[in-house]
């Protein structure tokens, strides 16, 4: 427990793009607003695979390493961050605005944890982690007719 996940870009056939360089290590604290998630977000302006891939330590090989073979990408500084997040593969979004705020008044990014690959990464089991992995995700100022919404609803303890 512990390691850095780095966030994972795939095409439509699961070759790796790149990805970006971990920058926390339990994903949830990975806070909306937080800067590295933001980048994440900013190169989601078109359906585009992602898995957020942990270290998987003690494993032959696994996707935190092999995405080490491509050329790392730099996360935009500026650029649009949709207020949905889409999942084109099962038709579905989360609207950000309505995650809730745990205890210490932190919202839990959803991307991160719905697109995590295993739990090690997300520091917990909830029922939703990883469910998006792999999937082709973007980001939204709107939603497409005949998406349905995803109840996110976890909280930091």
């Amino acid at each position: 427990m512990g390691q850095f996940c780095r966030a994972v870009f795939l095409d439509a056939d699961h070759k790796l793009i790149g990805y970006l360089e971990p920058k926390i290590r339990f994903l949830r604290r990975a806070w909306i607003g937080d800067d590295f998630v933001q980048g994440v977000e900013r190169l989601l302006t078109v359906p585009t695979r992602v898995v957020w891939a942990d270290q998987q330590v003690g494993k032959q090989t696994c996707l935190y390493d092999t995405a080490a073979s491509v050329a790392p990408l730099v996360a935009p500084q500026h650029g649009f961050i949709g207020r949905y997040i889409l999942n084109h593969d099962k038709r579905t979004y989360v609207d950000k605005a309505t995650v809730r705020q745990g205890d210490d008044r932190h919202r839990i990014h959803p991307l991160p944890m719905l697109t995590a690959e295993g739990t090690d990464c997300a520091d917990g089991d909830a029922a939703l982690v990883g469910t998006w992995s792999g999937d082709r995700i973007s980001m939204s100022a709107t939603v497409p007719t005949g998406f349905e919404l995803l109840q996110y609803d976890m909280v930091a303890n």
